[in-house]
């Protein structure tokens, strides 16, 4: 029996290294790889290159400030809703979860070109804001950053809502009653109850919808125009266009480190955090 249960995670295990490791130990390979070919040799000019070249480090920053952006309004986005779903509309919680998850549920290149037209010149969207005096009848913020972030929030925000709403429920109504009575405002009440209760789901929301943020690129290459590039354009024409596979690599390996840093810090403040609550 004991020998069944220590071979039990094997599965698992194989899994994790054949999807998950073995993948990044070719992208860390490649990164130091002149080539693909076998008379390839070992190199750092990639990384003299990335280093020697502001214009990738300015997309890297670039990617990780509109990643950081999406996050944040996914979280402003969500939460309220999250709260509402859990709390007010309980006798419509499945179907309203349901519709919120349409999106996520849909492919990803039909929402693209959906929000194409609805922000294109004459759009619905854009008709509206131009009726209520908010934007002239000409404009349109297609083919610029801001579409291409209003698309990635679009995108991610069932994610968080979803983590957020189950993250709400688990939260009992008596400790905020407490907390009331103790003489606990609203703004208390959120600090010190529901934030510190709702920040392992937090914490899981702002993983799952900033790191792939940070790697994309069809929404910047459809929606964003010319001044909508970010570092994953210029990995995929790497790839796929320029054909300069390990150049790619190197700069998968860059946004990779900056991402995992970014999110050891926020693991690292969330640790001081629930230190500080207990």
């Amino acid at each position: 029996m004991k020998e069944r249960l220590s071979l039990a995670p094997l599965p698992g295990l194989f899994l994790l290294a054949a999807l998950v490791l073995v993948p990044l130990l070719f992208l860390l390979y490649w990164s130091f790889r002149t080539g693909i070919g076998p008379a390839s040799s070992w190199t750092l000019a990639h990384i003299y290159e990335i280093w020697q070249k502001p214009f990738y480090l300015r997309l890297l920053g670039k990617s990780l400030l509109t990643a950081a952006t999406v996050t944040l309004w996914t979280i402003v986005l969500a939460w309220p809703a999250a709260w509402a779903l859990a709390r007010v509309f309980t006798r419509w919680q499945t179907f309203l979860l349901i519709l919120a998850l349409v999106p996520y549920l849909t492919s990803y290149l039909l929402l693209i070109y959906a929000m194409m037209v609805l922000l294109a010149h004459g759009g619905p969207l854009m008709s509206l804001i131009s009726w209520l005096h908010l934007a002239h009848p000409e404009s349109s913020i297609l083919y610029t950053p801001w579409a291409t972030i209003l698309m990635l929030v679009y995108e991610n925000v069932p994610i968080m809502l979803l983590l957020l709403f189950n993250a709400s429920q688990r939260i009992d109504p008596h400790l905020l009653e407490a907390a009331q009575i103790l003489g606990a405002g609203p703004l208390q009440r959120f600090l010190h109850v529901i934030f510190p209760l709702s920040l392992p789901s937090l914490l899981a929301g702002m993983v799952l919808v900033f790191v792939p943020v940070a790697g994309s690129f069809v929404e910047a290459q459809i929606l964003g125009g010319p001044y909508g590039l970010l570092l994953g354009n210029v990995i995929a024409d790497q790839v796929s266009r320029i054909y300069r596979p390990t150049l790619g690599a190197a700069l998968s390996l860059l946004l990779l480190a900056s991402v995992l840093i970014i999110l050891g810090a926020g693991q690292l403040l969330a640790r001081k955090r629930a230190a500080y609550d207990v």
